[in-house]
């Protein structure tokens, strides 16, 4: 790596005055790739070196998965450092910060800890159970539980960063809800998003709750603050006025969540809310070359939200020795097939270059009007890829099947993952599912006990019962294992479940996708793969299994290399040496949804700097002047944000020739 120890030592330096700043609170803004997850290791590890016990620290991040990988980054960094009490130390989600208070302070109403839905899992059981009982459609559902969603993470109805539905929410609609999601959320163990924080918060503000005094709380760490909605930031300025030193770190241009209601202001206006509050800065860039920097930069300058914390984000590789440049490229298209088709030869020839396929990332803002086109030019020019996460085996309803018996073993007292079990099997439909919830709420029947009691007498009719006996043979078949059972030890039991609940054609997928796995992997360990958000934390799980068999990790990836494509939203955290980004069009980008409101096209343009700086060597972004949409060719006019890009788009009728694959791999091989 041509970075010189002298850059690193004084970037080093910045990350080690934030973590060790030992001011009552702690603000990082941290811009891409300047080493935020670095600063929060070392923050650990010097509370810990200085007396402050594990118990005593919560840290956490946004999502479930990245919290685990969080966790294995600090535990490892700090037991590497000599603290083994770093083991200790507790990394998890706020939701599951407010829910240990909630269970301290013994105000839990549900029949156990309570698990928050997923988008697959809200889809596909609490909108359409409710849409089933209500006799809504799926679209309306979605409407009325996304009302109650903006209210539960704001403290207001229709908050500014609300886009009402036309028809408004009725009163009638807003008492159904109220109705149905009580009953059902008790009945699965279950929450949606922002309602056990909204929960917790409501505790303390009554008196209730005193998180301070119940789990001994001293010293707060939370990744990615600006991805925090209001209510989310009140709970932890309740924390602060109870004596809770907190660093927070995160960067208001990468603030791209506004649908979960956060916004940019939460991390801008801390200090003004903290007044002892320690400001730094990260601007030394390890991941990206100058010339992304420089794009991301122009780009991030000229659509700047209010009230935006100064940055200057520079890249290491422009004074390393040698100074690497970087490349970026800006193309037109005739057509979104010719754009495909270049953009498909293009990884092609990368490959064939030698650059790893795992190395080529394809970040797009619009998966149904861009992503058939590239992924039959992908298959065309034979280049192995992998799907946006949500055309994943996982979410497969085998996979969804595989995934909630594994969910079972681990935590026999999930259930969730037991009325998954249930509605997955061939033949089961919502109808049974629905009205299996409704009498057992009717009945005072515990919903887990349907799956290992006996069934009460004359509740259920014969549909009903048949359904839930092929899910109890299928639970029952998973008595005895272990959350430490081997993948290669159950996986010819689990084909058999697949089997009986599916087909044999299903059980050999499933085999086929289970034999890319390391065998050795435990069922938990295979839990938290598939649950993890991206494939860096995937790999982190299969490191962290490689260590714990004292094995080394393969080179490269642990697993087959495949170009990615995925949404914009989901590379956040990632990177790849080169990334491609088609479709900066106007129709699509920032689209018609969010041309309305000034806010969304500000926060369009952080989406599309954070899908930028995602790229470390080169980055190609592109636009086509002719697209069909909806089943129509339309003239399409270049996205607004072309030019802010610091540079001016080129036409283009093919993939990158020679020089340029050369002049990207010269890049990639000094990096």
């Amino acid at each position: 790596m041509p970075i010189t120890p002298q850059q690193i030592q004084a970037a080093v330096a910045v990350q080690h005055a934030a973590a060790r700043d030992a001011s009552g609170q702690v603000r990082l803004i941290a811009g891409p790739g300047t080493g935020k997850s670095y600063s929060i290791e070392e923050r650990v590890c010097w509370l810990l070196s200085n007396g402050v016990l594990a118990r005593a620290m919560a840290v956490v991040s946004f999502t479930r998965a990245s919290a685990t990988d969080l966790r294995t980054r600090i535990h490892t960094y700090c037991i590497n450092q000599g603290l083994q009490t770093a083991a200790d130390v507790r990394v998890t989600t706020l939701h599951s910060l407010a829910l240990r208070m909630l269970r301290a302070a013994g105000l839990l109403a549900y029949p156990a800890d309570p698990l928050v839905l997923d988008s697959w899992e809200v889809e596909h059981i609490f909108d359409a159970e409710f849409g089933s009982t209500e006799q809504a459609g799926k679209r309306r559902s979605e409407e009325i539980r996304r009302e109650h969603e903006a209210f539960w993470s704001t403290g207001v109805w229709a908050p500014p960063n609300y886009v009402p539905p036309d028809p408004a929410i009725t009163a009638a609609e807003r008492a159904a809800f109220t109705v149905f999601h009580g009953p059902r959320t008790q009945l699965y163990s279950c929450v949606l998003p922002g309602e056990i924080v909204r929960q917790a918060l409501d505790h303390i503000l009554a008196g209730n709750l005193d998180p301070v005094a119940l789990i001994h709380l001293a010293h707060l760490v939370v990744d990615e603050y600006q991805d925090l909605n209001p209510i989310d930031q009140q709970f932890v300025d309740e924390l602060i006025a109870r004596g809770v030193t907190t660093f927070i770190a995160g960067d208001d241009d990468q603030s791209i969540y506004s649908f979960r209601y956060a916004s940019p202001s939460g991390i801008q206006t801390f200090p003004q809310r903290h007044t002892n509050t320690g400001q730094h800065n990260l601007d030394a860039c390890f991941r990206c070359t100058p010339g992304i920097v420089a794009a991301a930069t122009s780009l991030i300058t000229a659509y700047a939200s209010p009230n935006r914390i100064p940055k200057g984000l520079t890249s290491l590789y422009g004074n390393s020795v040698p100074p690497v440049a970087g490349v970026v490229h800006r193309w037109r298209f005739r057509s979104a097939l010719s754009e495909a088709e270049s953009l498909a030869s293009s990884a092609k020839t990368l490959i064939d270059a030698g650059l790893s396929a795992h190395e080529i990332l394809i970040l797009i803002s619009n998966q149904r009007e861009l992503l058939p086109t590239l992924r039959n030019a992908l298959n065309f020019e034979n280049v192995p890829f992998v799907p946006p996460k949500n055309e994943s085996f996982t979410d497969t309803e085998v996979g969804r099947f595989v995934l909630a018996l594994i969910r079972i073993v681990c935590n026999m007292h999930d259930y969730v993952a037991h009325r998954i079990a249930l509605g997955l099997k061939v033949g089961v439909g919502l109808g049974t599912c629905n009205g299996v919830a409704e009498r057992a709420i009717d009945n005072a029947v515990n919903y887990r006990d349907l799956f290992y009691n006996p069934m009460p007498a004359g509740v259920f009719s014969a549909r009903q019962i048949k359904a839930l006996d092929a899910a109890r043979t299928a639970c029952g078949q998973l008595v005895g294992w272990q959350r430490n059972d081997t993948l290669g030890q159950r996986l010819p039991d689990i084909s058999g479940i697949i089997t009986a609940a599916f087909s044999a054609a299903e059980a050999a997928n499933w085999q086929t996708f289970a034999g890319n796995l390391p065998q050795q992997m435990t069922l938990e360990e295979l839990q938290d793969w598939l649950w993890a958000d991206t494939d860096e934390q995937q790999n982190n799980v299969l490191a962290s299994m490689y260590s714990r068999l004292n094995q080394p990790v393969p080179t490269g990836n642990a697993l087959p290399s495949r170009v990615r494509i995925m949404t914009m939203h989901g590379a956040k955290g990632l990177s790849a040496r080169v990334v491609f980004i088609p479709g900066l069009e106007e129709q699509i980008f920032p689209g018609p949804w969010r041309q309305p409101y000034p806010g969304l096209v500000l926060e369009a343009a952080r989406l599309l700097y954070v899908s930028i700086t995602r790229a470390r060597a080169a980055c190609v972004v592109s636009y086509s002047q002719r697209r069909m949409v909806q089943g129509q060719f339309l003239q399409m006019a270049p996205s607004r944000f072309t030019t802010a890009l610091a540079g001016a788009f080129g036409q283009r009728n093919a993939g990158l020739n020679g020089a340029e694959i050369q002049a990207i791999m010269d890049a990639v091989g000094q990096l």
